[in-house]
């Protein structure tokens, strides 16, 4: 491995190198609130014994659960304290432990078979066993983390194996195998470890309050014109009938978010018959765009022929174009198993069909007072009626309300294609960063709020991940936000310390939201049980919206670690993509003499220019006395290959993944580095 020297000693400590490792101090000391107030001595959940059927009610969120915990592997991966990887761990084996002894009484599959076999339980072998990808690609963020930060764990290396068998072989337990090579299908829109979920589309669907927000998934069942009428029982009846009939057996754009368990299986072994599966299931998915006239559909029937069981419709598919978010997580799905394409294939484009989309979109768009460009998110059948939860400078509404419920608006269409919205800048961040270019980098700027693309914007952020600040990063690499570092990593403090004050103030009964309502009497009745049952049994003061929010997200919103900023400026890249993605990096570093992924002590980096043959890396050793030893690799899994490196006038050469920076105390390394991308078979092999 080459070694190269940093002896320039900096003149002035650059800011942004002191609020990076002040930053790194405040995350090491940030999350012991939650361990000391929010779950047991082990780590686990609180979890109530009065209620009967609590195990049921608490399934829908026990994703929520391990996303809680996802950005502390992460965080370990970018130089914080060794604890949160032990944290981390610890936190995991917990969760799985907790939810697999937790049974539930409605099951997706043959209910008196899994009770038999004793496999009526929230998770089983250590997995969801009936569940849809997109959340189950939240959840498994946790354990691909945990694979990168610590590749030599044996029982997580046999999880990730186990898992993916689940998807892409045999039945490890006797069930039917999930996926179909033929027709290059899964058989259902959910499933796990207990097979196709065909069971949980067998029951009358009435109206709860989380649909609210994204209205119905079909428009054509009699006597159901808005989610109002789904509280009549026979309605209820033959809307489930309808929804069972289309979604049963048809598996789901949204599928390809699982791409990733299989690369994580790939990155352990090297086995080609996992690369060789994604491979093929994101191609018979391209297939079926191109088919569709460069529209991507969202579901495909046992035969792997779109609308199959969908009357023809090429939407209607389980989180697909109608119901509930659109093309939000059907454009997360693309990317992420473009991503994996190009990471195992090296081939560039990977990501065209997504720009496909926005062109489309594109073709509809709506510019509103105050410029901010809309696109539509949805498409459904042109003569439904679309009313359902809004607000009142809601854009593209119409007067005709068939409803007086209040908190409804009725949603204009344009073809087909309705809810008019401002863009993902997350989509498009991951455009520009798989090309560089600057068609990608117009379109951006084009489409994302001005004021976003101008500053750090507190609002922008998003919830689950505590990023969003998309287009402020693309405004810095294009050279035109040389502030960006110092606002965001000062932002991502005043995150912490927001966070923790919230936290504070919930211990101490302050007010909250209650989230989704409870749908009934009997639910409110569970929920007053329940928070007296914790106030007796843990002593906690929590509010009744305190206890409902705890039992939908866990510590989900609680979690005060915050990475966006640290990956944008330490490794070059953006986040990934929060459902299911990978890391897609220039770079990442090793503490060559602790023998462990991230920074070492006293040490900043940032990455002062991206572009798709070339970066440009600064490093500042911040100890007056002692000199540090790191390794930079090219990639989060060494996918990429340095070519050369100038460093203090000299030039060398590199060929390879890694090399060792030795930086001199008070010193700081301006390097520009010749990136050679996709050059190498990505692993988990680390340099330490």
């Amino acid at each position: 491995m080459k070694t190269v020297v940093a002896r320039t000693p900096t003149s002035t400590v650059p800011e942004w190198a002191v609020l990076e490792r002040r930053l790194i101090a405040l995350l090491n000391e940030s999350v012991d609130i939650l361990l000391d107030n929010y779950l047991t001595p082990e780590g686990e959940i609180f979890w109530p014994e009065s209620v009967r059927d609590f195990q049921t009610y608490a399934y829908g969120a026990v994703d929520n659960a391990f996303e809680s915990f996802s950005s502390w592997p992460l965080f370990y991966i970018l130089g914080g304290d060794r604890r949160f990887l032990t944290l981390a761990q610890r936190q995991y084996d917990a969760l799985v432990q907790q939810f697999s002894r937790c049974r539930k009484t409605k099951l997706g599959i043959d209910e008196g078979r899994a009770m038999a076999l004793g496999r009526n339980t929230l998770l089983v072998d250590e997995w969801f066993p009936d569940l849809d990808w997109m959340h189950k690609g939240e959840a498994a963020m946790f354990l691909y983390y945990l694979n990168l930060a610590n590749p030599k764990n044996d029982t997580n290396r046999g999880r990730t194996l186990k898992i993916a068998e689940y998807l892409v072989g045999e039945n490890p337990a006797g069930f039917e195998p999930n996926y179909d090579s033929t027709h290059r299908v899964f058989r259902s829109s959910y499933f796990g470890t207990n097979g196709p979920a065909y069971e949980k589309f067998r029951h009358p669907i009435a109206r709860q309050n989380w649909m609210t927000s994204y209205g119905l998934a079909f428009h054509d069942v009699r006597g159901v014109a808005t989610l109002l009428d789904l509280d009549a029982p026979d309605n209820a009846r033959r809307y489930g009938e309808a929804y069972g009939q289309r979604m049963a057996h048809a598996d789901t754009v949204t599928n390809l978010l699982s791409t990733s368990l299989a690369l994580n299986a790939y990155l352990y072994t090297g086995d080609e018959r996992y690369r060789e599966w994604i491979l093929d299931y994101t191609d018979g998915w391209r297939a079926r765009c191109a088919d569709n006239e460069g529209i991507m559909p969202d579901n495909a029937g046992p035969h792997g022929i779109v609308g199959e069981t969908m009357d023809g419709r090429w939407y209607g598919g389980h989180y697909g174009w109608v119901f509930p978010h659109g093309f939000q997580f059907i454009a997360d799905a693309m990317i992420v198993a473009g991503e994996n394409e190009r990471l195992l294939t090296g081939k560039r484009g990977r990501l065209d069909w997504v720009r496909d989309q926005f062109t489309t979109l594109s073709a509809y768009a709506v510019t509103r007072e105050d410029g901010v460009v809309l696109l539509p998110q949805k498409h459904t059948d042109s003569d439904a009626v679309l009313e359902y939860g809004g607000g009142s400078g809601e854009p593209m509404t119409r007067p005709d309300r068939v409803t007086n419920q209040a908190g409804y608006t009725r949603k204009q269409q344009v073809d087909g294609w309705y809810e008019f919205r401002p863009p993902d800048a997350a989509h498009l961040a991951h455009l520009y960063a798989d090309s560089f270019s600057l068609g990608d980098m117009s379109l951006a700027r084009q489409l994302s709020r001005q004021t976003a693309w101008e500053q750090v914007t507190p609002s922008a952020v998003k919830g689950k991940y505590k990023g969003g600040q998309d287009s402020a990063y693309l405004h810095y690499l294009a050279g035109g936000y040389p502030d960006y570092p110092m606002d965001a990593l000062r932002h991502s403090m005043s995150q912490v310390h927001d966070q923790t004050d919230a936290l504070r103030a919930e211990l101490d009964e302050a007010p909250g939201r209650i989230g989704y309502a409870p749908d009934s009497d009997q639910e409110w009745a569970d929920l007053r049980t329940i928070t007296c049952e914790l106030r007796e049994k843990y002593g906690l003061r929590w509010t009744e919206a305190t206890v409902h929010s705890y039992y939908q997200t866990f510590l989900l919103y609680r979690n005060p670690v915050t990475t966006e900023a640290l990956v944008h400026l330490t490794m070059g890249g953006v986040m990934p993509t929060y459902n299911g993605g990978v890391p897609s990096v220039a770079v990442r570093h090793f503490d060559a003499e602790k023998k462990r992924p991230g920074l070492p002590a006293d040490v900043a980096a940032l990455v002062t220019r991206l572009e798709w043959d070339r970066i440009e890396l600064s490093v500042c050793n911040l100890h007056p006395n002692q000199s540090r030893r790191l390794i930079i690799q090219a990639g989060a899994y060494g996918e990429h290959r340095f070519a050369t490196l100038r460093l203090e006038g000299e030039s060398h050469t590199i060929n390879g993944k890694w090399f060792e920076l030795r930086i001199e105390p008070g010193c700081r390394a301006d390097m520009a580095i010749g990136l050679e991308r996709y050059r190498n078979t990505p692993s988990l092999e680390e340099p330490v």
